[in-house]
């Protein structure tokens, strides 16, 4: 049989991509770090120590302050004990604390600025104790709580935008008199790198090193923002990478019990977590590989796969049906989901409350479980096609009720920023365009930042946390898909000023995930250079460069990140366990994005019934979703008739009723591609049909360009037995 990918070419309609390698960035001069001088003020070199303010209780000891070397000239060292906490009756019964300051002789004016920077490391990995910083003018103090911080291995370089520091009232920017740092002991604030592990036991005590207290403007304009790109960064692809990462995520399908057919979201884990994102990942990279190599195993991992999420959809009858559980874990022989935010009781789809909802039945793992049931169905490969849109058509309804449901802000579903998009993508890959562009407009005008141009990780005026999803991938192809292109550039070149980082040990490089930045994480480096942000192909050569070696377990696949890392404002958790996120979007960096392909135009051929008798009638019907920008083409379809061998299939080109031609020919010149859905030709076998396989297959070509496709392949078949 031929591959998949090329029987249209057969059809005389192929795929031509081009890419262009970028310049590789000096590494010494990529990674944010301590005093690599893009700051634009140092408000403390910490050159004297700070004073000792206060603690919680006369039974904890005040700390010892010294200067010592640091990363950037001289370093505060904080020797602190946190072992015992204020008694029972005290004014802070529970707490335990030390507060160090600065008071300033003249009062700072840092309103032109719109971030903090202060380097730390801390000296116990056991010690996993929360920072706090705050600002003071004549009327009071601002902070922010940075979790599980004193737990850093080695110097990192933290940004804080001004806008986190908050309090009951507002702080004058234009005159701050004196500076806190506090640290408070976190009981249960660390997520150990295999979470199914022993995090060990809590020491509360340690050494806190600050160095470099700085203040930099990040606005576009500023000296330490990168300027936005004149357009999106393209990537060297290599096959052999690409290939052994779809090979890796096949070996971790399970085989049988309760999770028989899906893949753990990390492989090393003891009790397995069926994620339902990761799943969602996993069909789009079966389907993606099948699309590119024909390998049947990929096929019918894709097809097993969609299956079971078609079955674990929550069912009719409950109050949220038609949405997918977050995650899903083996139990006594089934599969049940987490625990409801409010109460220690599974998830069961009749969630009314909002925490619970969002805990339970995520809106982002909804859409992208839209959107990979949705690339299954364009290919035209799943054989339950009535089952699938039903999936899919629920799923989206299930999102659409979701909209609103805080009149603070209308047209929107969560109030983090990422779960909009998510539900955005997956109302488009759904066909839901009207829905989906309420969603958008509500996700720009709640979600967007005007001043530093970017997207914030929420709605509320202190989410402002820098992260890479919203702002430097998928946030920057959401902003593509609205029309906002330079809005999208402006987004990533903020991500790549303030996420570059390198790994502990120095060796690697890429983005940080969520603030910080602390360490590179695979995941989202890899949806960053997949969507083209600065540096793409510096970026993924490094992290490729982490794929698993055939030596080893789980070959091919790809760890969380090099370093074990939990902590700061939002608390990413970044692990060295290999798993099918990082895994994925490595390989959709090495070959295509899933968002990115939701920009352009589809065409969904189906057919029914799949088997066909005598006397039978067979319904071919379309679905076409249009891209984000209007546009126009040739639409090709073609029946392929049984007896394709590996180098020739006969194939007929459709014109319209039964009228089927030889010749390369279109159905529609230049067709104004807009959206349809409904038959188009049906057919009543007669018996003198050549009995086997049939083979329709569907695209959109550039106008009178029948070798440049601007839309994937659809290739149903179905089968006559007389």
């Amino acid at each position: 049989m031929l591959r998949a990918r090329s029987r249209l070419a057969v059809a005389a309609c192929l795929l031509i991509l081009a890419t262009s390698p970028s310049a590789a960035r000096p590494v010494l001069e990529w990674g944010i770090s301590c005093g690599d001088g893009r700051v634009d003020v140092v408000l403390d070199d910490f050159d004297t120590p700070w004073e000792n303010c206060c603690t919680a209780d006369v039974s904890i000891p005040g700390p010892t302050l010294r200067t010592v070397a640091g990363c950037n000239g001289t370093a505060l060292a904080v020797d602190y004990d946190l072992r015992n906490v204020a008694p029972p009756g005290s004014q802070n019964a529970g707490q335990s604390w030390v507060v160090l300051q600065r008071n300033l002789a003249q009062a700072r004016d840092l309103s032109r600025y719109t971030h903090l920077r202060l380097a730390m490391r801390g000296s116990n990995l056991r010690a996993h104790d929360t920072l706090e910083v705050k600002l003071k003018d004549a009327s009071g103090l601002v902070a922010v709580a940075l979790k599980s911080m004193t737990d850093l291995p080695v110097w990192r370089t933290i940004y804080l935008d001004l806008r986190e520091l908050t309090s009951d009232r507002a702080i004058d920017l234009s005159r701050v008199t004196g500076f806190e740092i506090a640290i408070v002991r976190c009981a249960g604030c660390e997520v150990a790198d295999n979470p199914s592990s022993d995090p060990g036991v809590e020491e509360h005590a340690g050494t806190l090193y600050l160095d470099e207290f700085a203040a930099v403007d990040l606005k576009p304009g500023g000296a330490h923002r990168l300027p936005a790109a004149s357009g999106f960064a393209a990537v060297t692809r290599d096959a052999t990478v690409r290939s052994k990462a779809a090979d890796a995520l096949l070996a971790q399908v399970v085989p049988s019990a309760a999770g028989k057919d899906l893949l753990p979201a990390w492989f090393p884990e003891t009790v397995p977590n069926f994620n339902s994102y990761a799943q969602a990942e996993a069909l789009l990279v079966f389907v993606y590989e099948y699309q590119e190599t024909g390998k049947a195993a990929f096929l019918d991992a894709a097809r097993k796969l969609a299956a079971r999420l078609i079955a674990l959809q929550i069912p009719a009858g409950r109050v949220q049906a038609g949405a997918w559980l977050s995650t899903y874990v083996p139990q006594t022989g089934i599969l049940r989901g987490p625990d409801r935010a409010s109460q220690p009781i599974p998830c069961d789809g009749n969630e009314t409350l909002v925490q619970d909802i969002d805990t339970c039945e995520w809106a982002g793992n909804v859409g992208w479980v839209l959107i990979a049931l949705n690339k299954l169905r364009n290919s035209g490969l799943h054989t339950d096609t009535i089952a699938l849109d039903n999936a899919i058509d629920r799923g989206a309804a299930w999102l659409i009720g979701q909209l609103g449901r805080n009149a603070a802000y209308p047209n929107l579903i969560s109030l983090g920023i990422e779960g909009n998009i998510s539900a955005y993508f997956g109302l488009r890959a759904a066909g839901r365009l009207q829905e989906a562009s309420l969603l958008g407009s509500a996700i720009f005008r709640f979600g967007w930042d005007a001043v530093q141009r970017r997207m914030k990780s929420g709605v509320l005026p202190a989410d402002v946390a820098s992260a890479m999803d919203v702002s430097g991938s998928w946030g920057s192809t959401f902003l593509r898909a609205i029309g906002k292109t330079q809005e999208a550039l402006d987004a990533q070149a903020y991500a790549a000023s303030i996420l570059r980082v390198n790994s502990f040990d120095a060796t690697r490089y890429g983005y940080g995930d969520i603030a910080g930045p602390y360490t590179p994480a695979v995941e989202f480096s890899a949806q960053a250079a997949a969507a083209g942000i600065h540096d793409a192909d510096f970026v993924l050569q490094q992290i490729s460069s982490l794929q698993i070696p055939s030596t080893a377990s789980y070959a091919g696949a790809f760890p969380g990140a090099l370093d074990h890392w939990y902590g700061g404002p939002l608390s990413p958790w970044n692990t060295t366990m290999a798993g099918v996120s990082p895994t994925a979007w490595v390989y959709f960096a090495q070959y295509r994005d899933p968002l990115i392909d939701l920009l352009r135009p589809a065409l969904s051929l189906s057919i029914s019934p799949a088997t066909v008798r005598t006397g039978a009638t067979v319904t071919l019907s379309a679905r076409v979703i249009p891209g984000t920008t209007p546009a126009s083409g040739d639409v090709y379809i073609a029946l392929q008739a049984p007896g394709c061998t590996a180098n020739f299939c006969k194939t007929l080109f459709w014109l319209g009723a039964l009228n089927f031609v030889k010749t390369v020919q279109p159905l529609l010149d230049s067709w104004p591609i807009s959206p349809f859905a409904g038959p188009i030709f049906s057919y009543t076998f007669n018996g003198s049909e050549p009995t086997g396989t049939y083979r329709w297959l569907g695209a959109f070509v550039e106008p009178g360009t029948p070798l440049n496709l601007i839309s994937d392949i659809t290739q149903p078949s179905f089968e006559f037995r007389p």
